[in-house]
């Protein structure tokens, strides 16, 4: 292997690191306190207030990732652009099925959002 693919292969096994760590939330379960917290602000939704709260976190949820299905998305076309690379390692597939779940997932939170709008609508201050 010359300098340049190793150099490569390096890159895209960092890239892929990172990746995981962003989707699995963070290192040592510091994503469990939002989890707990997104539990406990469920589990006590009753008013107007609660609701939007709610609503709230899952439309910036929903952005971030948007925002993060963006990043997928310029990746997949860097990654279109190195030719031989992209095709030994599928690079580009990779990204795309990337793009569509943060993008699946982004819909899922918006509907989340929308339906707790609907709630605080309803629900007494």
């Amino acid at each position: 292997m010359n300098r340049k693919s190793s150099w490569l292969t390096l890159s895209a096994c960092a890239a892929v690191l990172a990746l995981s760590v962003s989707l699995s939330g963070n290192v040592l379960g510091a994503g469990d306190t939002a989890g707990t917290l997104m539990e406990q602000k469920i589990a006590g939704a009753r008013t107007k207030a609660d609701h939007e709260s709610l609503a709230a976190s899952y439309e910036q949820e929903a952005t971030r990732l948007q925002e993060k299905a963006g990043e997928h998305k310029a990746m997949g076309k860097a990654y279109k652009r190195t030719g031989a690379l992209q095709e030994k390692h599928q690079l580009v597939t990779h990204c795309d099925s990337l793009v569509k779940k943060y993008e699946d997932a982004a819909r899922e939170n918006s509907a989340l959002a929308k339906l707790h709008r609907g709630l605080a609508a309803k629900a007494q201050s």
